[in-house]
């Protein structure tokens, strides 16, 4: 079986057994050099990316450049079209107060055992913290040189980037590395402790209407919202407790939601229909959607927006 078969391989096992907890990613190549990292979205409390790392690509062919204004400790060597072994690049964005993890699990034991170097840079590519091998063992790895950096406290919101190489490949400030032989081999980036992102999905407020859905903002009745589940987002995971709706979205007007899922729009997935009291979700004359917000049972925020045809009333 080819290298890259095997690899594929590995990745399709380690995503099967994931714990359901994790969000489960694979590398996506190109992510090399730090200014082509591949994006994550952070949806859920933990973030896995199973990976391979010193595996030259065939197609890459561009070089390392510092962030703007940012002059380089060393020099910055950029992995050759087909010879050297590639860097890996992945970035986030994280809250301050964030205190985030960044764990390689597998390194060793693997496919193909590589000794793992892990670095988290800020916006402008400067190395804020480096590991390479871990100060203790953790429930993912057989040997601490998988590499693990603990407690990286997030001072400033913005956008992150970790960087993943075999040793002795050290990363310098500007996202270049130090040396250029380096082992090869599989790995799992597990990333815990970001604020996961705020999903967004959609409202169909008055399901069954073709139209805006008409509020008598003086009524006492009841308003039935369907939360649209999507490819990435299943509604039913919704937790009710957690569920505000009314005109900026944070009003506790929740009175019930359905326990049997309805596929409201026909894309053959199950949306949750809830039932909310229509005096206190608080709309106005000039009110023109309502919000709502909540969080799964696995604890990823959401929020979702829906038109709305308020009946006017005869003063502001």
């Amino acid at each position: 079986m080819k290298k890259n078969q095997k690899r594929l391989l590995a990745f399709a096992v380690m995503m099967a057994i994931a714990p359901a907890y994790a969000a489960s990613l694979s590398e996506v190549e190109e992510n090399s050099p730090i200014n082509s990292s591949q994006y994550l979205t952070i949806t859920d409390k933990v973030t896995e990316i199973n990976a391979a790392v010193g595996v030259p690509s065939a197609t890459s062919t561009s070089t390392i450049m510092p962030a703007p204004g940012v002059i380089p400790t060393a020099p910055l060597l950029a992995p050759a079209p087909t010879s050297e072994p590639d860097l890996d690049y992945y970035s986030f964005y994280a809250n301050a107060g964030d205190v985030v993890t960044l764990d390689i699990d597998g390194g060793i034991g693997g496919v193909q055992s590589v000794d793992t170097i892990v670095a988290v840079f800020d916006e402008s590519y400067k190395v804020l913290r480096q590991n390479d091998d871990a100060p203790s063992l953790d429930a993912g790895s057989t040997s601490t040189l998988d590499s693990r950096i603990d407690n990286f406290k997030i001072t400033k919101s913005g956008i992150y980037y970790v960087g993943v190489s075999a040793y002795p490949r050290f990363f310098v400030d500007g996202g270049g590395v130090t040396s250029s032989g380096a082992g090869k081999g599989d790995y799992k980036l597990v990333i815990s402790g970001v604020t996961p992102a705020v999903h967004q999905i959609t409202l169909d407020v008055k399901p069954g209407s073709s139209d805006r859905a008409p509020i008598n903002p003086k009524s006492n009745g009841k308003v039935p919202v369907a939360l649209l589940s999507d490819n990435s987002f299943n509604a039913m995971d919704i937790d009710p407790a957690t569920v505000t709706f009314g005109s900026n979205g944070n009003e506790p007007s929740l009175s019930k939601c359905n326990p049997a899922g309805l596929d409201v729009n026909g894309d053959g997935l199950l949306d949750l229909i809830c039932h909310f009291d229509n005096q206190k979700a608080n709309f106005h004359y000039d009110s023109l959607e309502g919000i709502a917000r909540g969080k799964t049972r696995k604890g990823v925020a959401f929020e979702g927006h829906g038109l709305l045809k308020v009946t006017p009333t005869l003063t502001k």
